[in-house]
């Protein structure tokens, strides 16, 4: 239920992104109550709204933010808690004010929204960071980094250092990032980061939940596959693995290695 609640909540233009983020993590923690955890960020954006009644938009608004977040509650990233599984997990980001780019940034929409600021996630690659509309170009603060403004020099950087200079900034990355998009990426690090802790259980309901969202790929159906293997469930890594052929064509070493697999977990 939990699962078909996130599938038909990622395709709502106006879906609340805690809520999503929230969904994504009961995999990990089944009896998460969402609803109770949705009150807290709402407690939260009353702080602001009592703070500043009248945020604004573009510069303004983004130091609202800022000031309250950052540097009151103290919302950071931790990099040595960059791989915990915790730090992808919303209500455990609500409780210890660290997490990742994506969901610390899922917290600044969320809050903003509450209080009528009109704030976006931006998904630059390997780094999510907060768009908040402006005049023309929107207002880029990072809250991994307690919600520093970015110009674009900073964004050229930040893109450059996730994704070690293979990728070029470009100003058509600030567009809006799409609920379905956050929630594939909140679940890709799950999947990376309860797969490296050997909560292989865990891991394999996020690949699950990726197969059940709109913008599945190929490769979720070979994740399952290695994940299935290593938890005892042939028939249904044999099946994925499969699924994968289906899905993919040509001579590659990923569907060479697949078809071994497949092979291998019918014996």
């Amino acid at each position: 239920d939990l699962r078909d609640r996130l599938v038909r909540l990622v395709r709502r233009s106006d879906a609340d992104l805690a809520e999503v983020a929230l969904l994504c993590a009961t995999g990990c923690v089944p009896e998460l109550d969402v609803d109770r955890e949705l009150l807290r960020l709402d407690a939260l954006a009353d702080g602001v709204r009592t703070r500043s009644p009248d945020p604004g938009t573009g510069v303004a608004a983004a130091e609202v933010l800022r000031d309250h977040l950052g540097r009151r509650l103290g919302f950071a990233g931790d990099p040595a808690r960059y791989h915990d599984p915790d730090s992808s997990l919303l209500h455990r980001v609500l409780e210890t004010r660290q997490g990742l780019p994506i969901t610390l940034s899922v917290v600044y929409v969320a809050i903003a929204r509450r209080v009528r600021i009109p704030a976006f996630p931006i998904g630059l690659p390997g780094h999510v960071v907060v768009g908040v509309a402006d005049d023309g170009t929107p207002c880029v603060l990072d809250p991994y980094h307690g919600g520093i403004v970015l110009d674009e020099p900073a964004l050229v950087a930040r893109v450059a250092g996730a994704t070690g200079g293979r990728v070029a900034f470009r100003r058509s990355m600030l567009r809006p990032t799409p609920a379905v998009t956050i929630a594939r990426r909140i679940l890709n690090n799950l999947t990376r980061d309860l797969t490296a802790a050997e909560r292989l259980a865990e891991a394999r309901w996020t690949v699950e939940t990726k197969l059940a969202l709109p913008n599945r790929h190929p490769q979720d159906h070979r994740e399952l596959g290695a994940l299935s293997v290593r938890t005892g469930r042939f028939d249904v890594a044999a099946r994925a693995y499969e699924r994968f052929l289906e899905l993919t064509e040509g001579d590659t070493p990923q569907r060479r290695a697949a078809r071994r697999a497949a092979i291998d977990a019918r014996a």
